[in-house]
């Protein structure tokens, strides 16, 4: 009778406490555990991003320091530059230079203009002032001119030449009308 009573009747199971732990294990994984992968990952993102900043400084900084290095080597000759490029226009000086050039190789300078100055440019560009020089000379006084003008210290560079026969006569010696742009420049 117990065997009948086995096969006949079926065996009911309680699933309650199976439901039960899956559906609190579930819960405790959407509100315990998520949130911590969420945030491991988000950690991971912001520790590339960090070492990408790192990097970059660390770029910026060795540059920094490599500048640092040259500016302390070239510290004593600081002034070259300084003599090169002025603060102000100092348009005298460049009248000055050019005449002692002319002086020295026997450029005749009949007319110098200089062209207007903007004093109240931005402090990014680089000034310039430009003089219009005629003159007359022969073509090597005329070379050893710019040459001469090229070797003084402060920067100046020739925007413009235009030389003319003044003669008739096409010897060495003859001279030449000369009409030279010359610019200064000045921080």
């Amino acid at each position: 009778m117990k065997i009948t009573k086995e096969v006949f009747y079926k065996k009911v199971t309680d699933y309650t406490f199976i439901v039960l732990f899956l559906l609190i294990f579930s819960i405790f994984i959407f509100f315990a555990i998520r949130p911590s992968l969420k945030t491991a990952f988000s950690l991971k993102k912001v520790e590339k991003d960090l070492m990408e900043v790192d990097s970059l400084y660390e770029k910026k900084i060795v540059s920094v320091s490599f500048i640092q290095s040259e500016l302390e080597k070239n510290r004593d000759d600081l002034y070259l530059v300084y003599n090169a490029l002025s603060k102000n226009p100092n348009v005298n000086k460049i009248i000055d230079d050019i005449k002692i050039a002319a002086d020295k190789t026997n450029f005749f300078i009949n007319k110098a203009n200089v062209s207007d100055i903007n004093l109240l440019q931005s402090k990014q560009a680089l000034g310039k002032v430009e003089v219009i020089i005629e003159g007359y000379s022969s073509f090597p006084d005329l070379l050893s001119f710019i040459k001469e003008i090229h070797n003084q210290r402060r920067l100046k560079t020739i925007d413009n030449l235009q030389i003319s026969n003044k003669s008739k006569s096409s010897t060495d010696s003859a001279n030449l009308s000369i009409k030279i742009n010359i610019s200064g420049y000045y921080l």
